[in-house]
């Protein structure tokens, strides 16, 4: 899985991503709405794995992951209030206004859950929710793990008050548990998974691509 983290960070969209944070950053009001996007991506997150795993292969690293997911979601929450309240804001739920393109991150998720979806054609449909979660998960961890560092690093630089760290840490040791369970699931995981991660690029970098264009936009009320 390293590999395919090694190959992420050298395509479209890692490159331009330090840029983007930094302004993000600098503008409390931004920033509280960008985080709480974070956090709306973990919420869907959850809300995906707990429609796809069924009841008798759920273990307890499969519980896990899902109570991981839901903390970060409420993590970043809480720092997406501070950063709001500093500011002179309040962001309360996930709505428009409250986010930052986070119509285009819900819609960057969804349309990659399609496209593992389309991967899987050949399965029974029995087979395919549980396969999905695997494909999409993989591709999720292989961004986070170029996205976490990267972020952490600026909020350093900028004196933030928050870190991401902890989360990143947390979707490393996913990530490897989505490898091995692929490769228990799946013998020809990797040509499956390949696909994917293209689709996953191009996504991100158009989901990247709103959060620029947001950058230039009015600020919501509040």
């Amino acid at each position: 899985m390293q590999d395919y983290v090694d190959a992420c960070a050298r395509r479209s969209g890692a490159e331009q991503l330090p840029a983007v944070l930094d302004r993000i950053i600098a503008r409390g009001d931004l920033h509280a709405r960008f985080v709480n996007t974070l956090s709306r991506l973990e919420y869907v997150g959850v809300r995906k794995i707990l429609k796809s795993r069924r009841a008798e292969r759920l273990d307890q690293d499969g519980l896990q992951h899902i109570l991981d997911e839901a903390v970060h979601a409420l993590r970043l929450k809480k720092a997406a209030a501070a950063l709001s309240s500093a500011a002179g804001g309040a962001v309360q739920t996930f709505a428009e206004s409250d986010t930052l393109a986070g119509e285009a991150g819900e819609t960057y998720l969804q349309a990659l859950d399609h496209r593992a979806e389309e991967a899987l054609g050949d399965l029974a449909a029995a087979e395919r929710g549980e396969v999905n979660y695997l494909l999409t998960s993989a591709a999720i961890e292989v961004r986070a793990q170029v996205f976490y560092p990267i972020y952490e690093s600026r909020l350093r630089a900028a004196g933030a008050p928050f870190s991401v760290s902890a989360i990143s840490k947390d979707e490393d040791r996913h990530l490897d548990e989505m490898a091995a369970r692929l490769a228990r699931a799946l013998p020809d995981w990797r040509p499956r998974l390949e696909p994917v991660l293209a689709a996953e690029e191009a996504l991100f970098v158009r989901f990247l691509g709103a959060v620029e264009a947001a950058l230039h936009g009015p600020v919501p009320n509040a």
